[in-house]
């Protein structure tokens, strides 16, 4: 918990002193004190615009996905005393919340795993500093964890599904969706197949590659559907999104900082021509070399260090004693790979990217560290008696 808090305070302060009060931190603040203070002063209008989205600033009316953090971050920083410092610490401290609450969960089902969580969830620098203070990650991050930790819960303890729980955990759902759309879609599209795939696999006895085959099929229904149910999920529709985008990213990035596609056009063809690229891009630049900043290279240490360890990962996988449930290691799998590709096609930016990969990263380094037989024989002596 300290390590959150601290990282909090020290977000707010590289923003303060290296960005001169600039950024998304202090932006957000602002809009959030206005609204906050409207609690007191202007009770009606703060209950218009909490639950009707009723403002007059042209730039809020244009991002709905701000005014729903604003809406959490203007509550926030009321019982904060419209006091920056005080309120990046309830967001830490919610954050922190949520990442020990699925620490738990998978621990409970998993208890050999507590290394390889703790490591990637609660101790990776990367992972801890983006989900803490007063940004929208400290919000969307716990509410993910709480959905995959509840349905991990649900299907691996085999635990009843309680009400209040289940509730709980559609808020979550619909916070996320509001505030993080691509996060939204892919997560609780793979939690669905997922848990589909289980409930089938129980009923009806099916090998490992059955029941992948079933959880992908799965998921092109659950794309299928939803794209017909919504016009603005259909591909063509997405597609244009996450391109309008990208390029309103590369107006605003100097060169050194891009990911550079080859031509790059709102059509599937184009995407998948380039998907290599956006995936490599995600998952570990920038790399070390990189590195235009300090900030650039701290990332770039740990990405360079994630390239390796999934090289010799993947070269020892025979040797490998991690978790042999291949159903559970696809859709994790899936999932990472999904979100790195979307991230770095819609936010090129590789400082942005560092940033918004904390999305997928910690289960990606779990993963890495689960099937390691390095790391599975550091743990191994550690369980030993001195």
């Amino acid at each position: 918990m300290l390590q959150k808090l601290i990282s909090g305070i020290c977000l707010g302060f590289v923003f303060l002193k290296f960005y001169n009060g600039t950024g998304d931190t202090f932006s957000f603040f602002e809009y959030a004190v206005k609204y906050s203070k409207m609690i007191s002063n202007d009770p009606y209008g703060f209950i218009e615009f909490f639950f009707e989205n009723v403002t007059d600033d042209k730039f809020l009316t244009s991002q709905p996905r701000v005014v729903a953090f604003i809406k959490i971050a203007s509550l926030i920083t009321f019982i904060s005393f419209n006091n920056y410092w005080i309120a990046t610490v309830y967001f830490s401290l919610i954050s922190f919340s949520g990442f020990f609450y699925f620490a738990n969960k998978v621990v409970s089902a998993l208890p050999e795993s507590k290394w390889h969580i703790a490591v990637a969830f609660l101790f990776f620098p990367s992972v801890v500093f983006w989900s803490s203070g007063f940004i929208k990650e400290s919000i969307v991050m716990p509410a993910m964890l709480i959905i995959t930790g509840n349905f991990f819960s649900w299907l691996y303890e085999k635990r009843s599904i309680n009400f209040l729980s289940a509730i709980f955990t559609v808020l979550m759902c619909g916070l996320v969706f509001f505030i993080k759309f691509y996060y939204a879609v892919v997560l609780i599209s793979v939690l669905i197949a997922l848990g589909i795939t289980q409930y089938l696999s129980r009923r009806v006895v099916l090998k490992s590659s059955m029941q992948v085959t079933a959880f992908f099929i799965l998921l092109f229904i659950l794309f299928i559907a939803v794209s017909f149910l919504n016009p603005y999920l259909s591909i063509n529709t997405f597609l244009q999104s996450v391109y309008q985008n990208n390029v309103a990213t590369v107006l605003l990035s100097s060169d050194e900082k891009l990911i550079h596609f080859y031509s790059l056009r709102p059509a599937i063809s184009s995407f998948l021509i380039n998907l290599p690229i956006a995936i490599f891009a995600g998952l570990f630049r920038p790399l070390i070399f990189e590195a235009r900043n300090v900030f650039m290279i701290i990332t770039g240490i740990e990405n360079t260090c994630l390239v390796i360890l999934t090289f010799y990962v993947f070269f020892n996988l025979k040797r490998s004693k991690g978790n042999t449930d291949i159903l559970l290691v696809t859709s994790g799998t899936f999932y990472i790979v999904l979100l790195a590709s979307l991230l770095a096609f819609s936010s090129p930016n590789l400082g942005t990217l560092a940033r918004y990969k904390i999305g997928f990263l910690p289960f990606f380094i779990f993963l890495l560290l689960w099937y390691s037989p390095p790391i599975g024989k550091i743990v191994h002596r550690f369980k030993k008696p001195l």
